[in-house]
This record gives C-alpha cells, structure tokens and sequence, in this order.
C-alpha cells in the first residue's frame, strides 16, 4: 500500500486525537481531509451528525475512513440527557456515515475508536479482545457503539480500536492530573488498587497507522500498561518532584460528587495488549516513566 495513492478521511479529526493523527498521517504522504463542525482549513469539511449533515466533497476518493468522534466520557455527569448524547455521539456518527457509503465507492477500511471499557470491571481478570461485553452502562455503550462500525464490513475491513486513558501534554488526563499533582494534593481513588489502563497519545496515533498501513481487520486494545490508580499517581507525583502522603479519596466521595460517572474511577479493567504487539507494533513509551517524562519535557 502507498501512502500517496491513499485519502482518509476523519471524522472528529479536530480534537486532541484527530490532530495528532493527522499530522501523522500527512508526515506518512497521506492525503488527508477532515470532518469538523467548525471548518476553518481548505482540507476540512463541514459536518454534523446530529443535524444528518455533511457536505459531500469531503468523500470524495475517499479510500480509508476514521471515526473518532465521540462526547467526552468524563467531561459531565451521566444525567439521561448526557448518556443519550454519549450514545448518539458515537452510534449516531457511525449509522450516519453508513448512510454515505454509496457515496463512498473506493472505501477498502474503515476504522472506528473504541472504549477499553467494553469489559466488566475486575482486579484479577486480563481481558482480550475475545471476552464478553460487560453489562453496565458504559460497557453496553462500547457494545453497540462496535456493532455501529461492523455495518461497514459489507464493503470494508473494518478496525476497532479499544482506546485506554490517553496521556497528552495538550489535553485529557494528564495535565489536570499534573495540576493537581503539583499543588501537593496527588492522591489515589478510592483502594486504589484498581487498574488504570493508560497510553501515551504518540503510540495510539502510532496503532492508527500500524492498523492502516498493514490493513488489520478486528478489534485491537489499544494500551500500553495497566499500572494501578495509585501507582499512576505515585509515579506522576515523583516525575513531577513532588510530595505524595495525602490518603486516598473515599469512593463514597467520589460517588457523591460524580454520581454513576464515579465508576470510571473506582472500577477498573486490566487489557491485555499481546494482540497488537503480535502484528509487529512496538510501543514507543512502554511504561509510565518513559511517558511523563517525555510529557513533561515537552511542556
């Protein structure tokens, strides 16, 4: 496969992950455009699920399609008007693009981000690809936001990418950990003890590339380690020089300042990532050392 003779498409490419990737991707000799609510570049496209709009130029040779688009998990309480948009934002996307693909003639793989809480919270359990969908909200969430992408695999390879806490310098997880890590208040949640299945935001764009340029079809965990909540922030804590004796936060706080979305914090799911290693992707930041430092040098 040659880069230059490839479009992608991404949808949702103006967020924290689209950008990386498409900068990646453009640095691979990709021609690449983007969907977006708010076009401002002459390669980004106007869209917006919700409304059922798109302007068609966008799919135009169109050869690999990527959906990344999804409200933030964690950006609001899980009110049943917010779980209906957490839903839609995903789901939605992918039934509406599917609506397209008659307009989308020389598509060969469509690639889909996806949760790594398609599994049911456990601390002994080290789940792959292969085990069950858990049953709760956010796992049935990641269940039929998979089956949404498998519709493409009428005319496509379709790739599913079980994405784990992304660390960024620019956005998500890590700098309001880093903030609050560095006014001396880094603690753990609740035990502590339960995983926290993280990567950084260079191998998650490294895995799109991988899955692209070898054209995988299947679903693939995208993680790196599954250190514990509170290893997470021992670590944060060091590589930042700063102190780290504050007890854990109880559960019951979180549970009463979060409400059910407290489950993102206090359950956790360990993923194995022998999959993908074993199509020959090679993870840039293995460990959590590695990553903050290199997060925290880039700052």
């Amino acid at each position: 496969m040659k880069g230059l003779k490839e479009k992608v498409l991404i949808a949702g490419g103006s967020g924290l992950i689209g950008k990386k990737l498409a900068e990646l991707l453009r640095a691979e000799h990709f021609e690449v455009a983007i969907l977006s609510r708010n076009p401002k570049r002459s390669d980004e496209f106007y869209w917006d699920p919700v409304k059922e709009e798109l302007d068609e130029m966008a799919l135009k040779e169109v050869t690999v399609l990527i959906n990344l688009s999804g409200a933030g998990i964690a950006d609001a309480r899980w009110t049943k008007n917010r779980k209906k948009e957490l839903v839609d934002s995903r789901v939605g996307s992918n039934n509406f693009l599917f609506t397209k693909l008659h307009k989308l003639p020389k598509l060969r793989h469509f690639i889909c981000a996806s949760g790594i809480n398609a599994y049911a919270a456990s601390k002994s359990k080290l789940y792959v690809e292969e085990d069950p969908y858990g049953t709760d909200f956010l796992q049935s969430l990641v269940k039929n936001w998979e089956e949404s992408a498998q519709q493409f695999h009428t005319t496509a390879k379709v790739s599913l990418l079980r994405t784990a806490v992304v660390l960024a310098k620019e956005g998500g997880a890590f700098p309001r950990l880093s903030k609050i890590t560095k006014l001396g208040l880094g603690a753990g949640l609740g035990k502590g003890d339960q995983a926290m299945p993280w990567i950084h935001i260079d191998d998650l764009t490294g895995i799109y590339l991988h899955v692209l340029k070898n054209e995988l079809d299947g679903t693939f965990n995208a993680v790196a380690a599954n250190d514990s909540n509170e290893q997470f922030m021992r670590i944060l804590a060091k590589e930042l020089s700063k102190p780290f004796f504050l007890p854990n936060v109880p559960a019951w706080v979180l549970k009463l300042a979060l409400g059910e979305m407290s489950t993102l914090l206090i359950d956790g799911v360990s993923a194995s990532n022998e999959k993908i290693l074993k199509t020959g992707f090679n993870f840039k930041y293995p460990n959590l050392v590695s990553s903050f430092q290199q997060l925290i040098a880039s700052k």
